[in-house]
């Protein structure tokens, strides 16, 4: 009688290019879906930034009754000729000066800080707002050997801080987190030429939806710094003299129909928000152009427009943006932009927070930066 063979027991070679097959479609189909959720919680977190960040103002709020400044300016306005207008900017080196003010007879510290530092207590870093040496500038509270001491047993200079809350997950957790673009390069030079690699931030507050910030435009293109940047300042004159040539002649921010909530040392109240604090942004993700690229390749070229600056400590470009162009565009530094796909995130001034579609009419955009300009907004 003739005895059956014994199989093995191992996969033959087909068995297992079959399984390793299916493994293979099993992941390519499971992928793109952890992708998507992970994405989908970054967003999430980002939106709980953007609303811790807002109750904080809101208890700020509480307790002074009224939003901290945009931006702190202590020194004399500059002027500066546009279109024949003679203008005024915020000093554009306050934050940077070493050395004393002198206004109206009375000397006066360098400023420059932004909202940010104001509300720290309200996120919960009381112990890096108790470091600020607020007789130093922006620049004096980045260089450890103003208060060595102090500030090396703290683990640094109290601008120089990073705070998970001011950064947006999606986008990095860190100021040189890998994307070579995210720099702070408010201003050129520094004292001894320095750059600061940490202390960034992902979010702004919105002035309005008017232009905002002064460019030099004789800066050779694609220099990534800009020694001029400067937020405009204007006094009650000259808003006039604009008015004069008619209401669209130069949509700049300080205009009553298009002022935000924040600006260059700015007292808001809740009950200036006249157009509703459900249909107002308070602060949402500024553009900061990383990974920036053109048909499908990392830009080499750019316009200093395409290069933003970086800082929560430092009033202006860094901190406040304007609703004059829609989000997600990549055009300039002075409007809103994320890397989440197809929207930005914003917190509205009642605190809620939410994302707004990239492709949300220019009109509605425009009216939600501002929060009195009497045109309520439906539908976004």
């Amino acid at each position: 009688m003739r005895r059956a063979r014994n199989r093995s027991a191992g996969f033959t070679l087909i068995e297992l290019l079959v399984v390793l097959f299916i493994i293979l479609i099993l992941i390519a189909l499971l992928l793109p879906a952890v992708q998507n959720a992970r994405r989908a919680a970054r967003r999430t977190e980002c939106l709980n930034h953007l609303k811790q960040i807002a109750l904080g103002l809101h208890e700020y709020h509480d307790a002074f009754m009224l939003f901290p400044p945009g931006q702190i300016s202590g020194s004399p306005p500059q002027q500066v000729v546009v279109s024949g207008l003679t203008l005024n900017i915020a000093n554009p080196d306050e934050p940077t000066l070493n050395q004393f003010i002198q206004i109206n007879n009375q000397i006066s510290t360098p400023h420059g800080t932004s909202w940010m530092l104001h509300i720290l207590p309200y996120l919960d870093y009381q112990n890096l707002y108790n470091l600020w040496r607020f007789d130093l500038n922006v620049w004096g509270n980045a260089e450890i050997q103003n208060d060595f001491i102090i500030w090396k047993d703290a683990g640094g200079a109290p601008a120089r801080w990073d705070i998970k809350q001011l950064y947006c997950p999606q986008r990095r957790i860190g100021m040189e987190d890998g994307n070579e673009t995210i720099r702070l390069d408010y201003q050129e030079p520094f004292l001894n030429n320095q750059i600061m690699n940490s202390g960034g931030n992902d979010y702004a507050a919105c002035a309005g939806s008017g232009l905002l910030f002064w460019q030099d435009q004789s800066v050779i293109p694609n220099q990534e710094t800009n020694p001029i940047r400067a937020t405009y300042n204007l006094n009650a004159q000259q808003l006039e003299n604009i008015q004069a040539l008619g209401v669209n002649a130069f949509p700049v921010y300080q205009r009553r129909d298009l002022r935000g909530v924040f600006g260059v040392n700015s007292s808001s109240r809740i009950e200036t928000i006249r157009d509703g604090t459900s249909q107002t942004i308070l602060l949402g993700e500024a553009e900061r152009f990383e990974g920036y690229r053109v048909n499908n390749q990392l830009a080499v070229t750019r316009t200093f427009e395409q290069f933003a600056s970086d800082g929560w400590a430092w009033g202006g470009p860094a901190t406040m943006f304007s609703t004059y162009q829609a989000p997600n565009k990549l055009e300039s530094f002075e409007y809103a932009g994320g890397p989440h796909e197809n929207g930005v995130n914003v917190a509205m001034a009642d605190g809620s927070a939410r994302t707004i579609s990239e492709s949300v009419s220019l009109q509605v955009w425009r009216r939600l930066g501002t929060r009195s300009g009497g045109q309520p907004v439906q539908n976004f």
